[in-house]
């Protein structure tokens, strides 16, 4: 990269530039944009208790949870009923909200919460600066490093969880990486890149990860 395209990048991050860019941000997108930050708090799905009295589990909470969203999410399509926040083309559709929580959902009951939680969240605070980023003109280095930067650092904040080596700690980056940032980059009208990014990489790298567990 010339020193002229270097110093062209740097003045496009610099606080001043993104302070900008936020002043820019119509309030309902602004707010999409915060929401998808503070989304991994759903997270903590995975420290609330498996087994309650009465012999109700988190996974029939997590169901019903989810029916609840979904009736609600049917109900506000068949009404026409407009929420702060959403595109004006997901009125006939579910939402990016109903999107990002079926793919969630998926990943609690059906994958190794080692894979969900770095994916989920490359998805929830890489999403929102692929945007920003094609418009800055700095697509896809910035978000490719921050996606990777996010992945990796929660599987090693995450090894007491799995029994991974540094060299297959890198190995699934090198390979969510890719898959996530294609997942994204098609405007799909009628699926949300927020289930995209999420469920396209537990498919691919749920095989990898059996592979380097079954090694010795």
């Amino acid at each position: 990269m010339r020193e002229a395209d270097v110093h062209a990048v740097a003045k496009r991050l610099s606080p001043a530039a993104v302070a900008d860019a936020l002043n820019e941000v119509p309030a309902p997108h602004l707010f999409r944009r915060l929401f998808h930050l503070i989304s991994p708090i759903f997270l903590g799905y995975y420290v609330v208790p498996g087994q309650f009295p009465n012999g109700v589990t988190r996974e029939s909470l997590l169901i019903l949870f989810f029916g609840t969203a979904m009736a609600i999410e049917v109900a506000r399509i068949a009404l026409r009923i407009p929420i702060f926040g959403m595109r004006g083309y997901e009125a006939e559709r579910l939402s990016a909200y109903a999107w990002g929580t079926i793919g969630l959902v998926i990943g609690f009951l059906f994958f190794d919460p080692v894979l969900v939680i770095p994916v989920f969240c490359g998805m929830a605070w890489i999403d929102p600066l692929c945007a920003w980023s094609a418009k800055a003109n700095v697509y896809p280095w910035v978000p490719a490093i921050a996606y990777a930067t996010v992945f990796a650092g929660w599987l090693v904040l995450l090894r007491p969880l799995h029994s991974l080596d540094f060299l297959e700690i890198a190995a699934l980056t090198a390979i969510a990486l890719p898959v996530a940032l294609l997942a994204e980059y098609p405007n799909f009208r009628w699926i949300d890149d927020d289930f995209l990014m999420t469920i396209a990489p537990l498919l691919v790298l749920t095989p990898v990860l059996i592979a380097f567990s079954a090694l010795p």
